[in-house]
């Protein structure tokens, strides 16, 4: 039977089940999330947060999507990229992500596809360089795969060495004198 309602697709279920696993994972009840989006400016009552995770179970029942609005505060909140909730907590070369209009794909492949990396589907060497034209920004284009490794690795070891510094660490693991403990 139709009600005229769009139901929800497997990206939506998958986007539920993330936003429940996260929240879950950082101890936060309904109300407590509730409110973390409400100080960031985006208000989502507990009870909408409940149909938004209730998304992702196989029983009927009261649920509401996600606009991309919603998804960009969902993720902030939760302090992850957006592609945390829009694909499965895998990304395994044998396990599979089924993605809204191009069904069962790779979920490596998914992953990759969602940062700009490969095309989703490839027909082709077109594929290819029409995906690089589209997919990022003039300046991400012209970084080769090696490029960005290389440049996340130095911004990843820069955070890291940040954190150390402010916990009262040297950079190689051991304590500062006059650190944070004495």
């Amino acid at each position: 039977m139709t009600t005229g309602r769009i139901e929800l697709g497997p990206t939506g279920r998958t986007v539920a089940a993330n936003v429940k696993r996260l929240r879950e994972g950082r101890g936060l009840t309904l109300r407590a999330f509730s409110q973390l989006l409400r100080e960031l400016g985006r208000p989502l009552s507990a009870d909408a947060l409940n149909k938004i995770e209730n998304g992702a179970s196989e029983e009927p029942k009261s649920i509401r999507r996600v606009d991309a609005d919603d998804l960009v505060a969902l993720a902030v909140a939760l302090d992850v990229h957006p592609t945390a909730l829009l694909l499965p907590h895998t990304a395994g070369s044998d396990q599979k992500a089924d993605v809204t209009a191009a069904g069962e794909v790779p979920a490596r492949r998914a992953w990759e596809w969602a940062h700009g990396m490969r095309p989703l589907q490839e027909d082709g060497e077109r594929s290819w360089l029409r995906f690089r034209l589209n997919a990022l920004p003039e300046a991400w284009r012209a970084m080769s795969a090696r490029q960005y490794a290389e440049w996340a690795a130095q911004q990843a070891r820069a955070e890291y060495e940040d954190v150390l510094r402010q916990t009262g660490f040297d950079a190689d693991g051991s304590r500062q004198e006059g650190g944070a403990d004495g």
